[in-house]
């Protein structure tokens, strides 16, 4: 692989601390190697989902690394910066939960931020009836645009779960392009994103991508 490969490629990742052990979270220094080693073959675009406050420490480390960055919002939570109650974090530091508030994310849209959807309340979108998907898809994206000045075209499916019916609800609430993680290029709302952990060193974060 040569350097005439950088081709587009996007990351997914969560939160960004020393002390949490938790599989979503990732230490700072490892996820600045992770994209230290992928920057050198592609053009990297991270994005962080749920907006956890944490995720903040490393965008200035990205920025003067190249890197274009985005942050995907659940608007029940950052209208306080309430940790990200959830099932599947039940139990966990509260602290370490923190979300963004509208203040911090004005502040990093200022700074070129990117900054889309990731539903109101994180739901599992393919077990919702039709009105309550419509309200995850349509209501978050409102907000987000009201609260911040500018179009929100872009939407992260929690879970990267997704099935027909909500890419075409996707679709039909506005938006231009919808993540998933793993999957195949070609359909905007269905498009990939490379899911990095703290298991996967700059060895196997080259074969994450690859494989």
């Amino acid at each position: 692989m040569t350097s005439r490969a950088r081709r587009p490629l996007v990351l997914c990742y969560h939160a960004v601390s020393p002390t949490w052990d938790h599989r979503l979270c990732v230490q700072p220094d490892l996820l600045l190697r992770q994209v230290r080693a992928l920057s050198r073959y592609w053009k990297v675009h991270a994005t962080f989902d749920d907006a956890f406050r944490s995720a903040a420490t490393v965008f200035p480390a990205l920025e003067q690394l190249g890197v274009t960055v985005e942050i995907f919002v659940c608007t029940a939570f950052t209208r306080d910066g309430a940790p990200l109650t959830i099932p599947e974090l039940a139990g966990d530091d509260p602290a370490e939960l923190a979300t963004m508030t509208w203040d911090d994310l004005r502040g990093h849209a200022d700074r070129g931020v990117e900054l889309g959807s990731h539903t109101v309340s994180h739901a599992h979108l393919t077990q919702l009836a039709d009105a309550e998907l419509r309200h995850e898809l349509a209501d978050s994206k409102r907000e987000l645009e009201a609260e911040l000045g500018r179009p929100c075209n872009q939407l992260a499916y929690p879970y990267g779960e997704h099935d027909e019916r909500v890419r075409a609800a996707a679709r039909a609430a506005g938006y231009s392009l919808a993540y998933g993680l793993r999957g195949p290029k070609g359909d905007p709302y269905s498009a990939p994103r490379v899911d990095l952990y703290r298991r996967h060193t700059p060895l196997r974060t080259f074969l994450r991508v690859l494989l």
